[in-house]
């Protein structure tokens, strides 16, 4: 058993602030945290966004980028969104570039069969 009594790469579903850019997902979390360690040691990752009728789903690859790797114009508009700046906060605080490979929108039934937007890196729709 690891941290938290989870074992090594366990899921663990957390809230997180983010940054779209149009094309990638940025996140900011405690490296030493059990999510940021599973980012760290898998580099696979699954985003949920929405509520119950409007969900999407994102299944990517996550890179892990440090301080200094962070374009500055990214990590302004990731603070500016939320009002935090981890890059202000404790040195434990990892960003992570997440690039989606597949994304699905789920909404009410008659979507469902429509709800694959992504595979494999390309845009279907």
């Amino acid at each position: 058993m690891g941290r938290h009594g989870r074992r090594h790469g366990e899921p663990c579903l957390v809230p997180l602030a983010f940054w779209w850019d149009g094309r990638t997902v940025g996140l900011a979390t405690r490296d030493t945290n059990p999510t940021g360690q599973n980012l760290c040691a898998s580099g696979r990752v699954r985003l949920c966004f929405g509520h119950t009728r409007d969900v999407v789903l994102i299944h990517g690859t996550a890179r892990v980028l440090t301080r200094g790797e962070l374009p500055t114009e990214v990590g302004d508009a990731f603070a500016a969104k939320d009002g935090w700046d981890p890059r202000k906060d404790h040195q434990s605080y990892a960003f992570f570039q997440v690039t989606p490979q597949v994304l699905q929108a789920w909404g009410t039934v008659p979507e469902m069969s429509g709800r694959t937007l992504m595979r494999d890196g390309k845009w279907l729709v």
